[in-house]
Order: structure tokens, then sequence, then C-alpha cells
């Protein structure tokens, strides 16, 4: 990467966190946030690099007319640790380079990065980040949280809850971050800690 590149920071958390509304924030104070989520969404799409590998790996049986059928391809990969791995290893492989162009791209000073699941994954691929900011609530709020958004939702709470179990836990990644952000309180008090950070750290928005 070009010597000159931005200062890059990965905001991430675990689900019921509050992670998607600390990245809205940030937008809203007129930072650029790459979003993977995003990239994998648009990298399923026709045409791009990643359809044709998944394709190419998977078999043209996984489509719906042109198009990837998740669902399919989900039943494929779903008891196979073997077929997921390979899945990942494609989607993680596209979103890395996406991500690293945009950061080359980019003529800010800082840029941030919205990746769920950093923590997870961070060996996979050489860092091309210079800090990771954890989006922080306290276990209990995190299950709390995710039980009142399931019922809204009409989902079982337990199915939902059952995600936090496959992630590290909330209280192991604050020690594997380099900031940790506290969201126990209102969206208005999430903002005033993030500018307060921002301001510690010299960013200007």
């Amino acid at each position: 990467m070009k010597q000159n590149r931005p200062k890059v920071i990965v905001i991430t958390g675990s689900i019921g966190t509050g992670k998607s509304t600390a990245v809205d924030i940030i937008k809203e104070l007129g930072f650029t946030v790459l979003d993977s989520d995003k990239i994998v969404h648009e990298g399923y799409n026709i045409g791009s690099e990643l359809y044709y590998k998944i394709i190419a790996h998977f078999g043209e049986k996984i489509l719906k007319g042109d198009k990837i059928d998740r669902h399919k391809l989900g039943n494929i990969v779903f008891n196979n640790e073997e077929k997921l791995h390979a899945l990942n290893k494609l989607v993680h492989g596209y979103v890395y380079n996406k991500l690293k162009e945009g950061i080359e791209k980019s003529i800010e000073k800082v840029i941030f990065l919205d990746i769920p699941l950093i923590l997870e994954t961070k060996d996979i691929h050489e860092p091309i980040y210079d800090e990771i900011w954890l989006i922080y609530v306290s276990e209990e709020t995190q299950r709390k949280r995710l039980t009142e958004r399931a019922i809204s939702e009409n989902k079982n709470p337990e199915d939902v809850l059952k995600i936090i179990d496959k992630q590290i836990s909330i209280e192991e990644k604050v020690f594997m971050v380099d900031e940790v952000i506290n969201n126990e309180s209102t969206i208005e008090e999430l903002k005033e800690n993030i500018i307060a950070l921002l301001e510690i750290k010299g960013m200007e928005w």
C-alpha cells in the first residue's frame, strides 16, 4: 500500500451491541466507512469476481436462473465443515481485496472499516488496519436487547441468542482491541462517547 495511506480503524462489536448505530454516527460525522457486509452482498451479484469463483467451486446447481440461490448454497455448506471453510475462504479473500482497494483509493486522513467478525477472522489475512474499536455492552445487556428485538420481530429469542454462543464473548473481545466504546446507555451518549474518543485521537470531522 502507498506510504501516505489513511489511518485505518475497524469498528466491530457483537450481535446486539449497537455496532450499526455507531457506524451510522461515524458516517453522520462525515467519515467514510467501508462496509464488509455490503461488499459480500454485492459480491453475490451477477458479474462480480466472487460470483464466478463461487459458481466455479460449487457448480451451477447453486443457481436459480442466473442468480446464486443463497438457500441452496446454505444447504450445501450448513453441515459440511470443509465446504463451509471453502466458501468462507472465497468470501473473506474477496472482501479483503475490496477493502484494500478502498483504502488505497482513499485521499482521506482517516477511514473506517465496518467488519462485524474481525476478531473471529483476523488471522486469515495480513492486517490492513491500524486499530480496532469495539462497541461494547455487557453480555446481560446484549441478551436483553436481543430478546426484546426478537420478540418485536416475531422471532424465537432462543434461536437469536444461540448466535452469541457462536461468537467470541464480548467480555473476551475487550482484551483483543485497541479501544472500547461503551454503549450501555442512550444513542446520544453513544455519540458523545465516539466524539470524545475522536477528540482524544485528534481526528477532525
